[in-house]
């Protein structure tokens, strides 16, 4: 998952990343999203026309809005579109073809939406907008966590989940760039964050909903493809807050 954060005038800077391998369809969605600009100045934009590239440049920074071609050469816009999915569960993913039978496929992925690239002029500019509205909306939270000589300024966003080992004082918190430990209790944890984002699966472990990918049984698979297992007691309530958050995303 991307780590980087940029701020524009107090707000969080919204990055849209347009991948296309046609030079002359990446101008002219670019130009369609700069004729927003004036509404939308904490927009920033790049254009990739690999795939490829596009993954290389997610490492490093939070693309929070991904529009691309289906039908590329290498690496086509579904299966890129899983791997930045993978990365982080929460990219907004608008796919553009100009082949109707790839819209089944973008569906089970679960793509923001399916456009047809001549549909494109009157459908896209509506479309952003609107997300970058759902976006912008969505507040960045921060907390310190780590010991009190090493301390680190963690996104809320960026914890996949926390646990206690047994017979230990020390609390892990593991986040897409690694594990940080504290001197701290779970029930200190959520006092810190405060958000009904994260939920108690045990007497030890908390999962952040946000990095949920799928539950089987009571067991819950990660985006870092870590699993925790949620106890027989809470796996019910746990199901039914996943289902309630995934449902109002």
């Amino acid at each position: 998952m991307a780590s980087s954060i940029h701020l524009y005038g107090g707000r969080i800077l919204i990055n849209i990343a347009i991948v296309d391998n046609e030079k002359s369809v990446l101008e002219n969605i670019r130009e369609i999203l700069l004729n927003l600009s004036g509404e939308f100045k904490d927009v920033h934009i790049d254009t990739y026309e690999k795939a490829e590239n596009f993954l290389v440049a997610f490492e490093t920074t939070r693309y929070q809005i991904l529009i691309s071609d289906v039908d590329m050469p290498e690496i086509n816009g579904i299966e890129m579109g899983k791997k930045a999915r993978d990365r982080d569960p929460n990219i907004y993913i608008i796919f553009l073809t100009a082949y109707v039978e790839y819209a089944i496929e973008s569906y089970r992925m679960e793509a923001y939406q399916y456009i047809l690239k001549e549909d494109v002029e009157e459908r896209l500019p509506e479309i952003i907008e609107r997300l970058i509205e759902i976006v912008r909306n969505h507040s960045i939270k921060y907390c310190y966590i780590g010991s009190d000589t090493q301390r680190v300024k963690m996104c809320q966003d960026d914890i996949i989940y926390i646990q206690k080992a047994k017979g230990t004082k020390y609390t892990s918190f593991f986040t897409v760039k690694g594990e940080v430990r504290e001197r701290i209790s779970i029930e200190n944890v959520l006092e810190k964050l405060m958000s009904d984002e994260f939920v108690i699966v045990d007497r030890s472990s908390v999962v952040n909903l946000r990095h949920i990918m799928k539950v089987r049984d009571n067991v819950i698979y990660l985006s870092n493809r870590d699993a925790v297992e949620a106890s027989h007691a809470r796996i019910k309530k746990v199901k039914e807050n996943i289902r309630k958050y995934w449902e109002e995303q």
